[in-house]
């Protein structure tokens, strides 16, 4: 009976000990906190994984963390990633074995943070070291998941060679002390590897330069030649002081454009590589010197050669010889009071159709009697759509391309008006539709805004989906309580998520760290 009791006792302490001196991280614990919402379950699931199966089997348990933020506040990523490591208290005081990648979305930069025990691995890395062109190309297409999983294994695989070939222990205690030997080692072997070319360096020298400077030359002539033979440049143009064609040379050379194409295949990857260098560089300036005029009206010019249709006119012209900037942007503006008429009789149009136009087809019976509310809507709508296709100059180009006439633009106002309608109309009844179901229902309105902006965004924007004219109040009412329900079970999951974050060993001292953009 007592080796029984005995034995269980043993098997207890074992127990106790066992849980009590096992890693800190709690059971259930996550290790990532995704503030601005960008990651998948599966994703944090992962990223939970590797800590668990990865780091957490890593001698002295290193402790990994991912924080994702909407914005960095105006304070800088090194600034929010000292401050983050410490409030969170990773890594523990012993090893100094803490790390923490952050990533500010809206700033688009990234930093990983790690325990002054870490510098030996960490601190000759640069930011493609660890955030490679692939993972960086996920973030530019907000591939999150993706992207900060990569860099998450990226960061483990260094710690796990490090395990491997020196042994964290060793960099625990002695890591500072190895960094400063290797970067001896490294110095002096750069020394000494530049004292060998510096023997043979002055012989290259020249050779070097003519090489550069004939490859340069070389690009140019090539460019020169693809445009000659696509698309000549004329003598007029070469010779303007504010074209400076070679400065347009060597920037054809380099452009993005031609990096894509590796060369101009067309005429027309020649045309639109003049136009945007056109519109870029050389109209802005030609439109400063157009003497005579207020600065409204010369922003007015700017904001007309914006429009793609109106630059590849003015393109083509200039190339021509038919046209320059100032012939051509006073031409723009004689339009202008034209313009702002037709917009005019535009909205007036839309009015007009409105106070007659037949929705018996597109609302229900009982809501008859918001007619009237329905057709200020979609008056309000078209307004706003006129505005928009106004500041894209749509309207004006259809004039200077030839497109229409002025009396045709007039002749066919009824029509344009219809198409405006037609695109407004649905998201007008929904809008409508909406404020009566709030008006019954304030909750509803209420819980709403009780949603950060964003939250709202995709709830409203889900519901329109599924809206139809011939949806009634209490079909809308249940849609936007159930989408509002969905929303809140998404927030909750978030924040379920982010709840269980923390719980770490109580703080390493901070040793560092590596930025990065996307």
């Amino acid at each position: 009976m007592k080796k029984i009791l005995l034995r269980g006792m043993i098997v207890f302490i074992g127990l106790l000990g066992f849980f009590l001196f096992q890693p800190s991280i709690a059971f259930g614990q996550s290790f990532v906190l995704d503030e601005a919402g960008v990651l998948s379950k599966e994703a944090i699931e992962e990223i939970n994984n590797l800590n668990e199966k990865g780091f957490q089997h890593l001698t002295g348990s290193p402790e990994y963390a991912v924080i994702t933020i909407p914005s960095l506040d105006g304070q800088s990523i090194e600034e929010k990633t000292t401050n983050l490591f410490n409030e969170y208290g990773l890594g523990n005081s012993e090893d100094n074995n803490g790390l923490l990648f952050l990533f500010a979305i809206e700033e688009r930069e990234f930093r990983l943070g790690y325990g002054d025990g870490l510098n030996y691995i960490f601190s000759d890395l640069s930011e493609d070291d660890l955030v490679d062109k692939d993972t960086k190309d996920a973030l530019r297409d907000e591939d999150y998941d993706t992207a900060i999983a990569a860099a998450s294994t990226e960061v483990y695989q260094r710690m796990k060679e490090a395990e491997e070939t020196i042994g964290l222990e060793t960099i625990y205690l002695n890591g500072n002390q190895l960094l400063a030997q290797k970067r001896t080692q490294e110095a002096q072997a750069m020394k000494k590897m530049w004292l060998n070319v510096g023997k043979i360096i002055s012989g290259i020298v020249a050779t070097i330069v003519v090489g550069v400077g004939g490859f340069i030359g070389f690009r140019r002539l090539k460019t020169k030649w693809q445009f000659e033979q696509h698309f000549p440049l004329p003598t007029h143009l070469l010779e303007d002081k504010d074209f400076q064609g070679k400065a347009f040379l060597k920037w054809a050379s380099y452009s993005k454009n031609y990096q894509i194409y590796n060369q101009y295949h067309t005429e027309r990857d020649c045309q639109m590589a003049l136009t945007y260098y056109l519109t870029t560089a050389y109209i802005p300036e030609k439109v400063k010197a157009i003497s005579g005029l207020m600065i409204a009206d010369k922003r007015w010019i700017q904001q007309g050669f914006i429009n793609s249709e109106i630059s590849d006119l003015f393109t083509s012209l200039l190339i021509k010889k038919k046209t320059n900037v100032s012939q051509f942007g006073l031409w723009l503006l004689d339009f202008r009071d034209t313009l702002e008429n037709y917009e005019a009789q535009l909205i007036k149009k839309a009015s007009d159709t409105m106070a007659n136009y037949d929705l018996t087809d597109e609302i229900l019976p009982e809501n008859m009697e918001l007619i009237d509310v329905y057709r200020a809507e979609i008056v309000k709508q078209a307004k706003d759509e006129v505005k928009r296709r106004s500041e894209n100059n749509c309207y004006l180009a259809r004039l200077v391309t030839d497109q229409v006439t002025h009396l045709e633009l007039i002749r066919n106002i009824s029509q344009e008006v219809y198409e405006i309608i037609e695109k407004v109309k649905i998201d007008a009844l929904f809008e409508v539709d909406l404020k009566q179901v709030y008006k019954i229902h304030p909750e509803l309105a209420s819980k709403l805004s009780d949603f950060d902006a964003s939250d709202q965004v995709d709830v409203l924007n889900n519901v329109r989906n599924e809206y139809n004219p011939g949806m009634n109040m209490i079909l809308l009412f249940a849609l936007m309580n159930n989408h509002m329900t969905h929303q809140e079970q998404v927030i909750a999951d978030t924040q379920g998520n982010n709840d269980s974050f923390g719980g770490f060993s109580g703080g390493s001292s901070s040793g560092g760290g590596v930025s990065g953009s996307w």
